[in-house]
Formats: C-alpha cells, structure tokens, sequence
C-alpha cells in the first residue's frame, strides 16, 4: 500500500532539522512528518520540493543542543537544548531501538503533550530510523510534556456512555482564549475531569480505533483528528512499548481531554458499507495538497485501515479530500 521513503525525502527532511518543532506562537512544525506522509504516498521529488518550500518559510531556527550538566525537567520548554544533548548522546551510545524503549515508560504519560505531536513525530522518527529525527522528536516531547494526572479504573462504565457524558458534560464549557494545549490544561483542572475520565473496562485497541475515528469522522473536528493521528501514531510504536496495555490507557485518557475540549456533542456515525477503496487515486490526490494535516490524515487513516478494516477510514480519507476539492 506504501511507497518506500526515497533518498530524495529523507535528504529534505534532514535538511528540514534546522527548523525548531515548535513556531509560531507555538504551533508544531510538521514538516517532517508531512514529508515522510508525503513520500509513503508516492510523492514525487518536485511534490517533495514544492511541499518543503512552502512550508518551511514559516518556521524558526532551531534552538542549539546544550551541554551544561544542569539536568532537563519534564515539561519545561526552556530545557528542550538539554533533552536534545541527551537523547543524542544516548543514541550514539545505545541505538535508536533502546533509547526510544527506555524513553517512553518515563513520556507515556504525557501522550496528551504537543496535543498529541510528541507522540506523532517520534513515530515517524522510528519508522525513518533517521537518529537526530527520533532525538529531536523525544525532546520535543519531552520539553512539552504535560499529564492529565493517575489513570482509574472503572468497573461499571462502558467506552461508548463514557464519551457520550464527556460530550455532554463540557459541550457548553467556554474556555480562555489559546491552542489545544492551553485548553488541554483547562479542562483537566476542572473538578469533575477525573472522574470522567476514568479507564472504562471495555477498553480494548479495536474499541478505540472504532470510537475514536467515528468521533472525528462526525464531527471533523480538527482536536479529534489529532486523536486519530496520534492513535496511529502510537500503534505505529507497539514494538518498542513494553506495556502495550498500560500505552492504550494513557491514549484512552488523551482523547477523551481531546473530546473534551472539542466543543462538540454531535453523535458519532456508524458507516455499515465500506466505500470502493480507491488508494492510488487517493494517494496521488493527497500527493498534490499543500496541508499538512490532510496529508498525514490520510497517511493515518490507510495505515489503520490496515490493521482495522473499518470502513470509516476511507469515508474520513474521501471527506477530507472532498473539502479540498469541492
């Protein structure tokens, strides 16, 4: 289903790691992961190079890697030159594999941090294996890092009432002005946040990749199609999680802050018939579009269908092409 990544991308992606992860007024750089999406579509090397120039005007320097001996804090951003410094270090010495393995267990719980862009850009980092890709993709993560406290259990409720509740409870919710983050923050202040998002007992992977797509796919909320990315992003990481069970219940905490702060209440869609699956026209539309969000959408959205077989995929992937194209 996808291209190998061409010499060509990943010469572009590495020129792109003079860019900082964060621009703006701290928005992520996707460029990476667009390009890489991009190149698993069959891109072409004048795609690859329109879609790096248009992009890239945007972005800032990166910030230097520092040396100094001062140990790097979680979630501070001023730290993330030491994380950098460190991660490298421990890919030089280890190798890409156990670095990233020995990171997560520490990052896990913070899935929700960047809304969800540490999680997605290491992801793409490991399946390059490009080593300052997977340094600068922990220590974005690393320096964002932000949890939404211990994770509980639930006995009693179910994954599909909990979300019709988490909709229902912060729906009217007005928050402060700001990105996902900020809102992110907000919502898990709120008093009643812990309760609601506790882990239902029917959690499982299929579960949440039904859900999960569903949401998005009824309302097209652009927090929620952060949640699939990152669900695909983290399915992508299976063989490097040691506790694969323990990384769905941090995900399933993640989303549904996401839902949360979504604005939304709309009731998820249930498609029974599975559009004619049409991947090389979809790939070759997705190869000609300038968001980046569509393009690893789509990427995300054949890769779980992949693995899933739900036919909201391809719905997602034809909704999405269709707002580009009216």
């Amino acid at each position: 289903m996808f291209h190998p990544i061409s010499e060509h991308c990943l010469q572009l992606i590495r020129q792109g790691q003079r860019y900082d992860p964060v621009y703006g007024c701290g928005l992520a750089n996707h460029l990476p992961m667009a390009l890489a999406a991009l190149a698993f579509q069959g891109a072409s090397e004048n795609q690859l190079d329109a879609f790096y120039h248009h992009y890239a005007g945007q972005l800032v320097p990166m910030r230097p890697a520092c040396t100094d001996a001062q140990t790097p804090t979680l979630g501070n951003r001023a730290d993330f030159g030491r994380f950098l410094s460190r991660y490298r270090r421990q890919i030089h010495q280890q190798g890409i594999e156990q670095t990233v393995r020995h990171a997560l267990p520490e990052l896990l719980p913070g899935l929700i941090s960047a809304a969800f862009h540490g999680v997605i850009r290491l992801s793409y980092g490991v399946t390059l294996q490009d080593p300052d890709e997977v340094a600068i993709a922990l220590s974005y993560w690393a320096s964002e890092y932000q949890t939404l406290g211990a994770l509980h259990q639930s006995e009693t409720i179910q994954a599909e009432q909990q979300l019709r509740l988490v909709q229902h409870h912060f729906a009217a919710h007005s928050y402060q002005p700001g990105l996902i983050v900020d809102r992110i923050a907000e919502l898990s202040s709120l008093p009643d946040f812990a309760s609601l998002a506790v882990i239902p007992a029917d959690l499982n992977e299929s579960l949440v990749a039904r859900l999960t797509i569903r949401h998005y796919l009824s309302t097209n909320n652009f927090t929620l199609l952060h949640g699939v990315t990152g669900f695909q992003a983290l399915h992508q990481l299976q063989p490097y999680l040691a506790e694969p069970a323990l990384a769905l219940r941090y995900y399933w905490q993640a989303f549904v802050a996401a839902l949360g702060v979504a604005g939304t209440a709309a009731l998820p869609v249930s498609i029974r018939d599975c559009p004619p699956l049409q991947w090389a026209h979809w790939q070759a539309q997705s190869c000609t579009s300038d968001d980046d969000h569509t393009i690893k959408l789509i990427y995300s959205c054949q890769y779980l269908y992949h693995h899933f077989s739900l036919p909201e995929y391809p719905a997602a992937i034809m909704r999405r092409l269709a707002k580009e194209n009216p």
